[in-house]
Formats: structure tokens, sequence, C-alpha cells
């Protein structure tokens, strides 16, 4: 059996999508930690800040996140992330 996608998003670049993450505003954002743990929560953003080479994305509680983790923000699709679809119930 197949299965068809939907994917609301075109494939975007890094550039296209780092351009799309809105600073101070609360969204969701779905990510995985160092140990491929998924993370899905509500959060505002603050910064996108660069470590040691890595840019991050910094939350307003001082969490920063590579967004190289980052699979989804704002509805917006991670380029790194193709096809990845929304499994979740949001319960």
């Amino acid at each position: 059996m197949e299965t068809t996608l939907n994917q609301s998003d075109t494939t975007l670049t890094d550039a296209e999508f780092r351009a799309l993450i809105p600073l101070n505003k609360f969204v969701r954002l779905d990510y995985f930690t160092d140990l491929r743990e998924f993370i899905r929560t509500d959060a505002m953003t603050k910064a996108i800040v660069s470590i040691d080479g890595n840019d991050h994305l910094e939350l307003a509680t001082g969490e920063q996140i590579p967004l190289g983790r980052v699979i989804r923000i704002d509805g917006h699709l991670s380029p790194r992330y193709p096809g990845y679809d929304d499994y979740s119930c949001s319960c």
C-alpha cells in the first residue's frame, strides 16, 4: 500500500528556513535532543546565535537548540527533514 504525504511547504533551502523563523514570538517547535528524543513544545523564540560555528535557536528560557535538530517551527518544515510528516495528534 502506498501512502502519499501532504507536505504543506515546498522544499526550502536552509537560508529560506532560517529566514522564516519568527523571533520574539510564541511558536510550536518540534526538534530532536542530542539523544534523538522527539520534543514538541510551545516556546518563545529569542534569537539565533552562533556557538562554535553552528547556528542555534535560543529560546526565552535560555535553552539553545541547534538549528540542525529543528524539524518544524511555526508550521514550516526544515529542509533537513524532508517528508517528515506530523504523525502526532497534538493532544
